[in-house]
């Protein structure tokens, strides 16, 4: 991931289980495959999550333009059980990590627009890495995306930890391994 990157974060509602829904995202993941640099899918585990999935589509800063649902106001896979929630676009002001490291897992807190102290996050404790990203556009979902990157036996107590914020949303996140992507 560079600096001037721009990173799409693309959020999922459904009750579907992994091999129904990923068959479906990777339909419409793939006409963003050529065009974006990396590309993750998550799965929200273990903890009680908003979104049960995460997709993250990086871009360079120079051009970005995303659309996900390929032009339609639907927020729905069309004839399917999954909400598409467009968290939006997003600048990384800070990256410690880029790849889990052996037996860490990935706590994501979705911030609101209305957090005024971001330096709070980087003073709570039980994480080793932690990205921040910063919404690049005032339409954006939240005010920040933050990746926790912790040791699995400390992620649970992290996310009470963060809980106990005003306007958060947090959760257990294990990457995905797609076939195709």
């Amino acid at each position: 991931m560079k600096k001037d990157s721009i990173i799409q974060f693309v959020c999922f509602i459904t009750h579907l289980d992994f091999e129904e829904f990923v068959v479906k995202w990777e339909h419409y993941a793939k006409q963003f495959m050529t065009n974006s640099g990396a590309m993750t899918l998550q799965q929200g585990a273990e903890t009680k999550s908003r979104y049960k999935y995460v997709s993250q589509h990086e871009y360079r800063q120079e051009g970005f333009r995303f659309a996900f649902m390929k032009g339609r106001s639907s927020e729905h896979f069309p004839e399917q059980k999954v909400k598409v929630i467009q968290a939006g676009g997003y600048m990384p002001v800070q990256i410690e990590c880029r790849h889990l490291e052996e037996g860490d897992v990935k706590v994501m807190a979705f911030i609101s627009h209305n957090e005024t102290d971001i330096d709070f996050y980087s003073q709570v404790s039980l994480y080793r890495h932690l990205n921040i990203y910063q919404a690049y556009y005032e339409s954006c979902t939240y005010g920040y995306i933050l990746e926790f990157f912790t040791p699995e036996t400390d992620a649970h107590e992290l996310v009470e930890q963060l809980k106990t914020r005003a306007g958060i949303d947090v959760a257990l996140y294990r990457e995905c391994l797609v076939p195709h992507a």
